[in-house]
């Protein structure tokens, strides 16, 4: 068939956030009834199609960060998923007899999985009833080539090509960059996905784990590890010793008066000059300071160098009463976040991201109630232990040395790496195919973090020239001018601003 009365997409990483891209392409084909033929291809190289490594885990202590009411697959319906539990409610009643088909739930991520899976294949099925060709690829998409006519062709770790006229990159959440030094030891885990690795890897329940990292991927991992019987300690070691805090039943609606986005507009215009991450400290210490009535000392609020314990019986009884002011803020900033990012200059959103973004995920990105009190009781058996200024790792012997800036030394048996992905392109080791895209210039890093696209339709930018690309890209590959590339209900709302450029083209 003539090419040009075919258009091929591929859409490279078959996780929710590309099942989604699948999902609306699909759609808005059937609906707009262009000329052209539509042909889908699925790439994904790990696992199953749908599940991605975090919604693919077999433990169910594994619970979505995110309530339910947030975790629909379409744009404008977050409350899809709770509508998809209610219509299936007697076989997850069966399946996973605790979960309530609730918007404030936290299902565990296994039953998500199943969710994008089912919606997968019934708009595959729909696909191929419409005429749409569809096919489904388990390899690695490695390398690209542009052709002069603008079409790709895309190249497999097998060495099998795909020629198609336009890229997604979903690939998903990168490995971390750090402690390389320590890959060629086989009681180093980089990753905690898939989680099966940790439990094939460490057979000893008494051995001594130390885990990178303790955010939300740490405490994915000390679940994983605690799921499964593990008896011995466990360190989290990271930079700052923050955990994050814990999530209310229901959210707390917050009316804003100080941190708004009129507000922000109104500073730039009145000062002449862009935002500063120093802006917003001081608008989010007036809003806070405004409805508490009162000054705060906030050398008080510091949470490094505290008592972990304290700090998190403290967190879970504001959670149980809904008064945790600091997140109620920040929850209630959720459909502005992205446009107040948008203002910040690239210097000062890497300001913002090695400053402030560390306390503003622990607030943002809090854990359900029931992680929170798993953690809390393993504190208090002292099974868990969170060890802060964390300085350097090295395999000594048959041990891991962990050193801290104060000069202690801690052992551990094996180490877990989650201290959070590489959000630098040419970091992202294990992302071959962005490697080569970059290596080839067909795409250019942003100073803050992932690649240049054009945020009204996330196609790849050119910048050397006004030529549209061939690529788009989804999720954290776009992680520096996208600040919530982790939260699956805007990657949700950003596919639809991609699926409709690319429909555009079949006009």
């Amino acid at each position: 068939m003539d090419h040009k009365l075919k258009m091929t997409v591929a859409i490279v990483g078959s996780g929710a956030s590309g099942v989604t891209c699948f999902i609306q392409l699909v759609l808005k084909y059937i609906i707009t009834k262009p000329s052209k033929i539509l042909s889908i291809i699925l790439f994904e190289k790990k696992g199953e199609f749908g599940t991605g490594l975090a919604y693919g885990t077999g433990q169910e202590g594994h619970l979505l960060n995110t309530k339910a009411g947030l975790m629909g697959l379409f744009p404008q319906e977050r409350l899809h998923f709770v509508q998809w539990m209610h219509d299936h409610k007697d076989r997850i009643e069966q399946e996973f007899p605790q979960v309530s088909p609730h918007p404030d739930a936290y299902p565990p991520r296994m039953l998500y999985g199943k969710y994008v899976q089912a919606m997968l294949d019934e708009y595959w099925q729909l696909a191929r009833q419409k005429g749409i060709e569809v096919s489904k690829q388990q390899v690695e998409i490695v390398d690209a080539e542009v052709q002069k006519d603008k079409r790709v062709i895309l190249r497999s770790a097998s060495d099998h090509s795909y020629l198609v006229d336009y890229v997604i990159l979903a690939t998903g959440t990168p490995e971390a960059a750090t402690f390389e030094n320590l890959k060629s030891s086989e009681r180093y885990i980089d990753s905690p996905w898939p989680s099966k690795r940790i439990i094939r890897t460490i057979k000893d329940k008494h051995a001594k784990i130390s885990i990178v990292g303790s955010s939300l991927t740490a405490i994915d991992a000390l679940i994983t590890l605690v799921a499964n019987g593990h008896k011995g300690p466990i360190t989290f070691f990271s930079l700052r010793g923050l955990l994050p805090r814990v999530q209310s039943a229901s959210e707390k609606p917050f009316q804003r008066k100080v941190l708004t986005l009129s507000t922000i507009k109104t500073l730039i215009r009145e000062n002449r000059r862009s935002l500063r991450v120093k802006d917003l400290i001081r608008l989010f210490r007036s809003e806070v300071e405004g409805y508490l009535e009162r000054k705060l000392n906030w050398a008080t609020e510091e949470r490094v160098n505290k008592n972990h314990l304290q700090l998190l019986e403290e967190d879970i009884r504001q959670a149980m009463n809904g008064d945790s002011l600091f997140q109620n803020i920040l929850y209630s900033l959720r459909e502005e976040t992205y446009a107040i990012w948008k203002l910040l200059p690239v210097d000062q959103k890497i300001l913002f991201v090695k400053w402030i973004k560390p306390y503003f995920d622990i607030n943002r990105h809090a854990v359900p109630m029931e992680n929170g009190i798993k953690i809390m009781n393993l504190l208090k058996s002292k099974q868990l232990e969170v060890i802060g200024n964390s300085e350097d790792i090295k395999w000594k012997g048959n041990k891991f040395v962990l050193k801290t800036e104060d000069g202690h030394t801690y052992k551990a048996d094996f180490v877990i790496n989650a201290s959070g992905p590489a959000s630098v392109i040419h970091k992202m080791e294990d992302q071959k195919l962005l490697q080569a895209l970059l290596s080839k210039k067909y795409i250019q890093e942003y100073g803050a973090g992932g690649l240049i696209v054009d945020l009204n339709t996330l196609r790849v930018k050119d910048v050397s020239s006004e030529e549209r690309t061939p690529f788009y890209a989804l999720g954290h590959p776009i992680t520096g001018l996208q600040l919530d590339v982790n939260s699956l209900w805007f990657n949700v709302e950003q596919a639809d601003l991609l699926t409709d450029d690319l429909i555009r083209q079949f006009q």
